[in-house]
């Protein structure tokens, strides 16, 4: 079989970035629109609705993505891009997105009743995007850098995620998250889905860390 070129390589590359960066524009932007009927029905108005949003790790990684895949196709990057240049954080927002995905199609799905249009941004934000974006990742060439020691730095986001949705939800007794409700399903049980939840996330960083190793060996084997 023969090896994509350098160019191809690079062309594919920023084909699947510009086609991410605005799927996710698309459906962040589409998600506040269709959502309007269901934040209403909240008391929320159009601005706290947009921070209320901005609660779900869906949103906050789906904006990550878009960030990385602006900074892969940005010609002057400035400081947020260089971060978002770095393959570890790159990794990162990987097992993260692959998290999302996993967490919402076997734990949270069908907990809330969605119109066709939420429909379709639910298939956007929990599907295709994070789809593209391990498609993406999947080929840059740079994963050689990633290590194992690298995963307990990744997860210290999530993690500090976890806390500041809990003592909110402790607080004003609303959890966002059905598997974190304290009141409904008892502290021992939100506690396991925690640790499962935390423990699939190293699982993911775990896997990605060798697929990374896989391929940078195959990289640097002898033609034959």
């Amino acid at each position: 079989m023969a090896c994509m070129s350098g160019s191809s390589h690079s062309e594919l590359a920023r084909r699947l970035a510009r086609s991410g960066f605005v799927l996710g524009i698309v459906a962040i932007v589409a998600q506040y629109i269709f959502f309007q009927p269901l934040f209403r029905q909240m008391g929320l108005g159009p601005i706290s609705s947009a921070f209320g949003m901005l609660m779900f790790l869906t949103i906050l990684t789906n904006l990550m993505i878009v960030a990385v895949y602006w900074s892969s196709l940005a010609t002057a990057p400035g400081r947020i891009s260089a971060f978002f240049s770095q393959t570890g954080v790159r990794t990162a927002v990987a097992a993260q997105i692959a998290l999302v995905a996993i967490v919402y199609i076997t734990a949270i799905r069908g907990q809330i009743a969605l119109t066709s249009p939420m429909m379709v941004t639910d298939v956007l934000l929990h599907y295709l995007a994070p789809a593209l974006y391990l498609t993406w990742w999947w080929q840059l060439p740079e994963k050689h850098a990633v290590s194992y020691s690298d995963i307990p730095r990744w997860m210290a986001w999530p993690i500090t995620y976890l806390c500041l949705i809990m003592m909110a939800g402790l607080s004003t007794g609303a959890f966002i998250y059905p598997i974190l409700d304290v009141s409904r399903l008892g502290t021992g049980m939100v506690a396991l889905n925690i640790v499962l939840v935390l423990g699939l996330l190293a699982v993911l960083c775990a896997s990605l860390v060798l697929v990374a190793k896989v391929q940078s060996a195959k990289a640097k084997a002898p033609a034959r």
